[in-house]
């Protein structure tokens, strides 16, 4: 029965139908990243194992374009083989960061023997490049463990942060940032 006019209409699922030639292998663990154009999806685990037959992340890279009336299509993206590339990882972080770039970071490496990365890359979608991402120290402003850490955009809304900081915290900086309570360390 259809809902009531003005009345929220229920979700249900449609089932997308692959018009491309690419069929991504099934896998988990992996980022997909809106971008102008598409998603972009990055890594993950789908079975591959290493030379001593443990799984193995990889670091695939594919576009998906959804297209009209329930289709989409995907596409795979070579990097050049003298450029920059991150190492294949699982279970890490991807964020757009404009409507051409995306940001990874961390992830793990290796299950056996255990190996988790901390490092930072951006992908540029309009040529597909890697860049590899430079942490610095942070400022002397910057003291407590966590916020130590941060850097780049970060830091562009300490200011903003310090304007809604709680006074009666006692464990440490507390704000509300995006409309979400966080303790972000201790300022002196």
């Amino acid at each position: 029965a259809d809902a009531p006019a003005g009345m929220p209409q229920p979700l249900s699922w449609t089932r997308l139908t692959n018009t491309g030639n690419v069929v991504v292998s099934p896998r988990a663990g992996h980022t997909l990243t809106p971008v102008a154009h598409g998603f972009i999806l990055f890594g993950g685990m789908d079975g591959r194992r290493n030379d001593q037959g443990n799984p193995s992340p990889n670091s695939d890279l594919y576009v998906f374009k959804p297209g009209s009336k329930g289709t989409f299509e995907w596409s795979v993206q070579e990097i050049d083989a003298g450029s920059a590339m991150p190492p294949a990882r699982t279970l890490h972080t991807a964020l757009a960061i404009s409507a051409e770039e995306i940001f990874v970071y961390a992830g793990m490496h290796s299950t056996t023997p255990y190996q988790v990365l901390n490092d930072g890359w951006t992908l540029d979608t309009t040529c597909f490049e890697w860049k590899r991402s430079q942490f610095k120290a942070a400022n002397s402003e910057l003291k407590g463990c966590r916020t130590r850490r941060m850097t780049g955009r970060i830091t562009e809304y300490l200011p903003q942060i310090r304007e809604t900081v709680d006074p009666s915290s006692k464990r440490g900086l507390a704000a509300t940032v995006g409309g979400r309570r966080s303790i972000l360390g201790r300022m002196s």
